[in-house]
């Protein structure tokens, strides 16, 4: 009877590499044999440490945390695929994050409605 497994006849002792499945910075998966060395949430699009507590405690808890999961080659990476730092493990990134973010809506203008009182007010 012939037999299932291609590793009977190639032989077991053969290695081969592992490949691991990175987002790259245009936001699409590649192969890399090197591990990533930061781990993100799609969904969310945050990244952080691998051994984050707060990303380790949402994957213990189950649900679908896990499955959003994905890996970073850099911290360069991550950026360019539009994602923020964890404001968790990675405090002071999370916070110079914070501040370009808010220096940047205050040099938005306001989005704000005309009032009844302002367009019955008379100069």
């Amino acid at each position: 009877m012939p037999s299932l497994f291609a590793s009977d006849k190639a032989g077991a002792n053969d290695l081969t590499t592992k490949t691991y499945r990175l987002l790259g910075t245009d936001g699409r998966f590649y192969a890399s044999e090197t591990k990533g060395t930061l781990g993100g949430n799609r969904r969310l699009k945050i990244y952080g440490r691998l051994d984050c507590p707060s990303a380790l405690r949402a994957i213990k808890r189950g649900g679908p945390y896990a499955r959003y999961r994905v890996f970073f080659a850099d911290e360069a990476s991550a950026i360019a695929a539009g994602f923020r730092p964890c404001g968790v493990c990675m405090r002071a990134a999370y916070r110079q994050w914070r501040a370009s973010e808010q220096k940047n809506n205050l040099s938005a203008p306001p989005k704000t409605k005309q009032t009844a009182y302002e367009s019955n007010k008379k100069s």
